[in-house]
């Protein structure tokens, strides 16, 4: 039927003298079917595109790291592990020590309503202090806190009871609190800090899982683009065929040979093999946009005004490695399986950091305080008014020079910094929880969540040995088929080669050359997807023993640095 549509449609485009495509024909008064004028052999693609131009040749390794360093995904990734990083540091911040500073003044005056105040004599109570305080503290990671502090003031006052005036004190201060239960190296910045190491962690794996999946996408898309462009050819070398074939047929007809209804087969084939060889191109069109997608996804970027060349032939190299050594592989590198491992380290921590939170708080407390007082000190003084031997007057307020505290902030300091004057705290307080209903849920959701991350690991330890069995039978398969499709090719070069002698020893006919012609094509078309196929395979193989990095020769970094 499709001999008899091509021969219908050859002869209405003799008759009217517009064969298709780059046949011209002239009528002939002879009644002959036509005479050929010029046929063109078409231009390898290759050369055509190297003539036209721009033009970029490329390799699958290249193509490859321009994909990594365009991959928009990859890109996110990258910034996944910027906030990992910062939360990490942001979390280390809790054991920043800290330093406190305050300077003051405070000034009262009010009316005295006691003795006490400043006496009976005067009515208004004035009290003046200058204060300067510093204390440094931090958080320790055993679950400590330690603080130091220091102040001192002056103090003035107009109460007669005032055994200093101005008074000069400082304080020298030490405190350290160690949980001995809860909290005991079971903290929530420790806990925080491994969380998020352990999530930078899974992201360098999903970052490293991303970049085989975008490896086998280039590596297949490559090869289609391969496949493509060898099938344009192919189309082209049979197109070149069925144009010898039909010159020759033509000067058979000239000479009287064959007969002119003759020629119109091998008009139709010509016509047949021009429009395949027209589709085929239309394929290397949609598989360089693929590959073009994949190596920049934005449109304005160069190599979209490029058309390009690939420089690789696939090899189909055989599989040496068993399949239980491509399961145990798989098993060990697969990246899925290192993030649920993951996960469940994540659990692990989240179990025993809220099991230690519902115990006991036991902390212990020890101090020393160191402190320090000078002045002004104030006494009493009788003197003799008369100069007689005999004491009248009592003098009030008058400076005892001879006082061990009488200075003013130096003495004060060399007694706190001395430890003059010492006092020690040690205590342990103990906080019992009588119930804790927030804690044992959080305790019973991790548990809950570390058994899902495990039912999850062996779902997914079952998926990776199901995706290599199929892609290891899978590379079986493709080499059968590639075996049987070069047998197949061999076998039609050889018939067609054996039907062109028997054809020009006049034992054949146009039109079984012509399906040699045709059946040798589509033999090397078929040959040529095998081997594309197997590539394809073998990726998918790589990529399920998470192999296919390692094969590249690429070295996964983050910001693109993949090289």
């Amino acid at each position: 039927m499709r001999r008899l549509v091509n021969l219908i449609v050859v002869t209405h485009l003799v008759w009217t003298g517009n064969l298709w495509g780059q046949i011209t024909t002239t009528p002939n008064t002879s009644s002959q079917a036509g005479e050929v004028r010029e046929v063109q052999t078409p231009e390898a693609y290759g050369d055509r595109v190297r003539r036209e131009g721009p033009f970029l040749e490329i390799s699958l390794r290249d193509a490859i790291r321009m994909a990594l360093a365009n991959n928009l995904q990859l890109e996110i990734e990258n910034y996944n592990e910027d906030f990992n990083r910062m939360r990490v540091l942001g979390t280390k911040g809790y054991y920043d020590p800290v330093l406190q500073l305050s300077f003051g003044w405070n000034s009262t005056k009010r009316p005295s309503t006691s003795v006490l105040d400043a006496g009976a004599s005067i009515p208004t109570s004035i009290f003046k202090r200058w204060t300067f305080s510093s204390t440094v503290s931090q958080n320790l990671p055993m679950g400590s806190s330690l603080s130091i502090s220091f102040d001192t003031n002056r103090n003035t006052s107009n109460s007669a009871f005032t055994f200093m005036n101005p008074q000069f004190g400082s304080n020298f201060d030490v405190s350290w609190v160690q949980p001995l239960w809860r909290g005991f190296r079971q903290t929530q910045t420790e806990r925080q800090l491994k969380i998020y190491n352990l999530d930078t962690q899974i992201s360098d794996s999903q970052f490293r899982q991303r970049v085989s999946e975008v490896i086998e996408q280039v590596e297949r898309q490559y090869w289609e683009l391969v496949y493509a462009i060898e099938n344009y050819e192919a189309r082209r070398r049979s197109l070149d065929l069925a144009i010898i074939q039909y010159r020759n047929n033509e000067k058979r007809v000239q000479t009287g040979v064959m007969a002119p209804i003759e020629i119109t087969s091998s008009r139709a084939e010509v016509a047949t093999r021009e429009q395949e060889m027209i589709q085929s191109e239309v394929q290397i069109i949609n598989a360089q946009n693929g590959l073009k997608q994949l190596l920049a996804p934005d449109p304005k970027a160069p190599v979209w005004g490029m058309t390009l060349l690939p420089t690789e032939k696939p090899q189909a190299q055989e599989v040496t490695i068993s399949l239980d050594e491509a399961v145990q592989l798989a098993v060990e590198r697969r990246p899925e399986l290192e993030q649920l491992r993951l996960e469940l380290e994540k659990s692990d921590i989240d179990r025993k950091y809220y099991r230690n939170a519902g115990k006991p708080s036991v902390n212990l407390r020890l101090g020393v305080t160191s402190t320090g007082t000078a002045g002004r000190v104030l006494g009493q003084e009788i003197i003799d008014v008369n100069n007689d031997g005999v004491p009248e007057e009592v003098l009030y307020n008058v400076p005892q020079l001879d006082s061990p505290f009488y200075g003013e902030f130096g003495k004060s300091w060399r007694q706190t910094f001395g430890f003059d004057f010492v006092s020690y705290v040690a205590a342990f307080d103990v906080e019992i929880p009588l119930r804790n209903r927030n804690n044992e849920s959080q305790l019973a959701q991790t548990v809950l969540t570390e058994r899902q991350n495990m039912s999850r690991m062996r779902q997914q330890h079952q998926q990776i040995m199901v995706e290599v069995r199929n892609a290891f039978e899978e590379i079986l398969t493709r080499k059968k088929a590639l075996d049987a499709a070069r047998v197949a090719r061999e076998l039609s070069e050889e018939q067609l080669a054996g039907e062109t002698k028997r054809f020009e020893a006049g034992l054949s006919t146009n039109f079984e050359v012509l399906r040699y012609q045709r059946d040798l094509a589509d033999a090397q078309v078929r040959e040529l997807r095998a081997i594309v196929d197997y590539e394809i395979a073998l990726a998918a193989l790589q990529k399920a023993m998470f192999t296919i990095v390692d094969e590249n020769d690429i070295v996964t970094a983050r910001r693109g640095n993949a090289h």
